[in-house]
């Protein structure tokens, strides 16, 4: 008895799986991700923004010792975005691109970590002593720019088949 039980079960939940479909999953399942992924988009474009703001500002040029200030003040939200991120269901489809937008998240981080460094190294010793580290932390930054230009495209594919699906058009 018991295994017609998990075989019926099994045909039920199969026979249930109706949903309208995307590229990517299930509509609902994506739309869901969307969702739950944008919110994190918009935390780490503030982020961006509050770098730009308070290390670069009007004059265009960042110091080690603005960035550092700024990066550490803002490590804690970059660490806690990372930790919600882990926390979001991700459809089978997308998880390649998920994974580049958490690289690109610790690239990021690993970034503010080396010039953090750097301007202490720069503080003690000098700043030819702290300029490997700068440049590493740009290159982790350059790093994280082309993971999350490639995820821009696949994200808009993704919204392109979401709004097909609804019978809806995106207007460019």
């Amino acid at each position: 008895m018991k295994r017609i039980y998990w075989w019926l079960l099994l045909v039920v939940a199969a026979c249930g799986d109706d949903q309208p479909q995307t590229e990517f999953g299930s509509v609902k399942s994506v739309e869901r991700y969307r969702d739950d992924l944008e919110a994190a988009i918009v935390e780490a474009n503030a982020i961006e923004q509050e770098v730009w703001e308070q290390a670069v500002g009007s004059t265009g040029q960042a110091t080690g010792q603005n960035l550092a200030m700024v990066y550490r003040e803002l490590k804690p939200r970059l660490v806690a975005l990372i930790v919600d991120l882990e926390e979001i269901a991700v459809p089978q489809k997308l998880s390649e691109m998920h994974g580049d937008i958490r690289s690109a998240l610790w690239l990021r981080l690993e970034a503010f970590e080396l010039v953090i460094e750097g301007w202490a190294t720069e503080q003690q010793q000098s700043y030819e002593e702290a300029q490997p580290l700068y440049a590493d932390a740009e290159k982790k930054i350059d790093e994280a720019n082309t993971l999350l230009a490639a995820v821009s495209e696949v994200l808009l594919q993704v919204d392109i088949a979401l709004a097909e699906a609804e019978g809806r058009t995106l207007v460019g």
